[in-house]
């Protein structure tokens, strides 16, 4: 790694690190929400993450008027062992004459069996976005950083949006879907595919999820 990449890397954990810290303390009028889920399948930056079986999946966010936010968030995996996923993470943001912004802070953990602890990783996370436009940018020091450049819009109720996302070291994925919701409930329906970077084959899928916010 550069010096002055890991330089950088180091200035987006103090900024991070120094909203969100910020934000926190002053948080005055905030809300609590919960969100369900049920996923033909978990994909995860373009791969399954239970072997192609169907994914219950659920948390709770808390959000305040500043624009700070906290989160735990789970679901059922399927590789390494782990059996379960469970997230948590914090960070802080907000909108700036249409510019919107997020960074924040995510802890991956997995559980199921003595080794699932084993892939358990934390990223740092920052982005932004603009008129539909949007880039994030995530790293950690487990694994390599992650890309990704995105665009949506709506139409009559209709939101349509297209993805693409460069896993250093890994893969690239890229992925169009449209979502909505009828009656409360949200639906999604997401198309995925994938470039390994070592030249072997991932099979395209189609992803298919139903949402309630509660």
């Amino acid at each position: 790694m550069f010096k002055n990449e890991q330089i950088m890397k180091n200035m987006i954990k103090l900024i991070t690190a120094s909203l969100v810290l910020t934000a926190g303390f002053a948080v005055v009028h905030g809300q609590v929400s919960g969100n369900i889920a049920i996923q033909s399948d978990y994909v995860w930056r373009g791969l399954t993450q239970n072997e192609g079986d169907v994914s219950f999946q659920g948390g709770f966010d808390f959000e305040d008027e500043s624009g700070f936010y906290a989160g735990v968030w789970g679901a059922n995996v399927n590789f390494g062992g782990a059996s379960t996923e469970g997230d948590l993470y914090i960070g802080f943001g907000n909108e700036i004459e249409g510019f919107e912004y997020d960074v924040g802070i995510i802890e991956y953990t997995y559980h199921g069996s003595s080794v699932a602890s084993d892939n358990n990783f934390t990223e740092y996370y920052v982005s932004g976005g603009f008129a539909g436009f949007g880039l994030s940018y995530a790293f950690g020091d487990e694994f390599g950083d992650n890309v990704e450049v995105s665009y949506g819009f709506d139409i009559e109720g209709i939101s349509i949006g297209a993805a693409y996302g460069d896993y250093e070291d890994s893969h690239k994925y890229w992925t169009v879907g449209v979502s909505g919701e009828i009656e409360g409930i949200g639906w999604d329906i997401s198309y995925w595919d994938v470039d390994m970077d070592d030249g072997s084959n991932m099979d395209s899928s189609i992803v298919f999820t139903i949402s309630k916010s509660l």
